[in-house]
């Protein structure tokens, strides 16, 4: 099976340092000609100017060869592909095509079968990866998604090589605007180097808050849970449609499909959604804050601890941040049809007459009594959002009275484009990132078979492991290391038999020495998975001591990984605190009490004093949504 993070490597060890667009082309044609069976790869790109798509790449026999051809929007397979945005696949071209489209392709590759797929910006197409079969050949479902990640990677690729040169065009053409190019560009270049959503977006406040002098920023995700399936076509006035020729409820027709493709921007779904009573209800979950610690607020700054708002803003307690709202309590969902941020002023102790109908004025309301008596303050509020979605929204709160020119709101506007598309492209990577820990999680399941114990066992582990590393501050690449090695760290229990795992009493001496070889075990299976060798060591080492009495090298102290020592914690515990085959659960209190009285013996102090925090908070959550 092909990892996707090894393609990922694969396309991008290079080109981060390419400098020219047939660099960039040529990558993408090795890369699809070393994961995917073929005879032959194309590239095809969208020329806006003519309106034509035309050959860039021709790549076969390891080769690049020149050829001069072009095809229109919507002729064959390759203009379908640009067209409608979608993957197509041909297991016989001869047959699956009109006489004259396939003796054009006959003379262009003279190959048997084809898998196109859009060459992607965020939502725009930029053009088609095509790979080619000599004679008839179904292409597998991971072949396509092989292509599609491919085509993805290269999209971004392209599309940030083409901001750059804008950006640096105009930086030659207006020096004068030198600071608001250098934020371009520095976002323009995260996005060629990263597709790490928290980077992304950190670099992109920031560059926004230095812009704007904001001392706030709130960034807000729309919650996928309360989501469904919306439509393109939202207010059909074409004329010659034969389907609709009015007012169309898409949010209601689950299997509406407009036919009449060539509806111009005006009507499409972000242009004429802001009246649509689905789209004004979609919920918006707080992701990050950005600065508030320097308004007494720090337990804000990690989404768990902002408070809900139940009822949007009038149902707030006074100073809470709401952790989430309504798009409809936002009087910015007007700037969705432009992208340009609204702007709202507010002077602490003013009777504003909006500031009981949106969110705006609420948030400015609650962080305005950390400033200055008497100050004034503006608020940005600028949308996420590309062509076809809606992302969330980003709040600027600035605690001076700022009065910013169309020119620098034009700039701002621009940039939220830009970061619009790195978020989309950071949040399609977190997607396929997620699919893969979903594929390891199935591992976990083999395990879970054979031992009723373990069954919820690694779902536990998870959920304290996660929330015990940012309490101790271990970064986000941190976080998702201890969520592979908290559902894998029993792995090597594959290879300890059933009799031993599910023995109903105390373990002989020869059969406690056997299970402990399952840390080993797994260390060699995780340590030959290329994208799991990161966390190999630290499986290895989950059964290690802070004493030094541990297994299998008996590490002490800080030698040992810290994430082996959160696991170790968490592990014990949450085996305190279950059913096993020998014994019966112990009680919670009983199990911390146990845990603190292992501190600085068997366990970290720091882990400890971390984790007994995070059990005591879910605890009393628990305890609450109970009473």
């Amino acid at each position: 099976m092909v990892k996707y993070p090894d393609i990922a490597y694969f396309i991008s060890k290079d080109l981060i340092s390419k400098s020219s667009i047939e660099e960039i082309y040529e990558k993408i044609a090795i890369t699809a000609n070393t994961f995917i069976k073929c005879d032959l790869i194309t590239i095809f790109m969208l020329i806006e100017e003519t309106e034509t798509i035309k050959c860039i790449e021709f790549y076969k026999d390891g080769k690049f060869i020149k050829k001069d051809f072009e095809t229109m929007i919507g002729e064959g397979i390759i203009g379908s592909v640009v067209e409608n945005g979608e993957p197509l696949i041909s297991k016989d071209i001869k047959s699956d095509l009109s006489d004259i489209y396939y003796e054009l392709e006959r003379q262009f590759s003279g190959m048997a079968s084809i898998l196109s797929v859009p060459i992607y910006a965020g939502s725009l197409v930029l053009g088609a990866l095509n790979v080619y079969t000599g004679t008839p050949y179904e292409f597998s479902e991971e072949e396509i998604e092989i292509a599609k990640f491919i085509a993805l990677m290269g999209g971004v690729f392209i599309y940030n090589l083409t901001l750059y040169e804008n950006a640096n065009f105009l930086y030659l053409r207006q020096k004068e605007e030198s600071r608001k190019v250098e934020n371009l560009l520095g976002v323009s270049r995260l996005v060629s180097s990263s597709l790490d959503l928290v980077s992304v977006l950190d670099y992109s406040i920031k560059s926004l808050m230095d812009f704007t002098k904001a001392s706030i920023s709130l960034v807000y995700f729309k919650d996928e849970a309360s989501v469904k399936p919306c439509y393109e076509f939202f207010n059909c006035n074409m004329k010659g449609c034969s389907i609709y020729g009015g007012f169309v409820n898409c949010y209601t027709l689950t299997d509406f499909e407009c036919l009449f493709v060539k509806c111009p921007p005006r009507n499409k779904i972000l242009q004429k959604c802001v009246l649509c009573p689905y789209l004004r209800g979609i919920t918006l979950k707080l992701f990050k804050s950005y600065g508030l610690e320097s308004y007494g607020l720090e337990e804000y700054q990690n989404t768990p601890d902002a408070l809900p708002l139940d009822e949007g803003p009038k149902g707030g307690v006074e100073g809470d941040i709401p952790s989430s709202f309504k798009l409809k309590e936002c009087s910015c969902v007007k700037s969705l049809n432009t992208s340009y941020p609204t702007i709202v002023h507010y002077k602490q102790g003013q009777d504003n007459k909006n500031n009981k109908d949106n969110i705006e004025d609420y948030i400015l309301k609650n962080i305005d009594k950390y400033s200055e008596d008497g100050a004034s303050s503006v608020f940005l509020t600028i949308p996420v959002k590309t062509d076809k979605d809606f992302l969330g929204m980003i709040f600027l709160f600035n605690n001076k009275e700022t009065n910013y020119s169309v020119e620098t709101v034009d700039f701002i506007s621009s940039l939220s484009d830009i970061i619009s598309v790195a978020i989309s492209n950071a949040q399609m990577v977190d997607y396929i990132e997620e699919a893969h820990f979903d594929a390891i999680n199935s591992i976990s399941e083999a395990i879970e078979a054979r031992d009723a114990y373990t069954r919820t066992h690694g779902d536990r582990l998870i959920n304290y492991g996660v929330e015990v590393a940012r309490k101790l501050g271990l970064g986000e690449n941190g976080v998702k290391n201890i969520r592979y090695a908290a559902a894998l760290h029993d792995v090597g229990k594959i290879g300890i038999r059933d009799s031993i795992l599910n023995k109903q009493g105390k373990l002989t001496d020869e059969e406690y020495a056997e299970m402990k070889k399952h840390p080993e075990i797994g260390y060699n299976m995780l340590k030959k998975i290329k994208f799991l060798t990161p966390i190999a060591n630290e499986v290895l080492h989950h059964q290690e001591r802070f004493d030094g009495k541990g297994y299998p090298d008996k590490l002490k102290g800080e030698e040992i990984p810290i994430i082996s020592r959160i696991i170790a914690v968490i592990d014990t515990f949450d085996a305190m605190t279950t059913d096993r085959p020998y014994r019966k659960a112990r009680p919670i209190q009983t199990a911390l009490d146990e845990i603190k009285k292992c501190s600085g013996t068997q366990f970290d102090p720091k882990v400890v004093n971390a984790f007994l925090k995070v059990v005591i908070k879910d605890l009393n959550l628990r305890k609450e949504s109970f009473e």
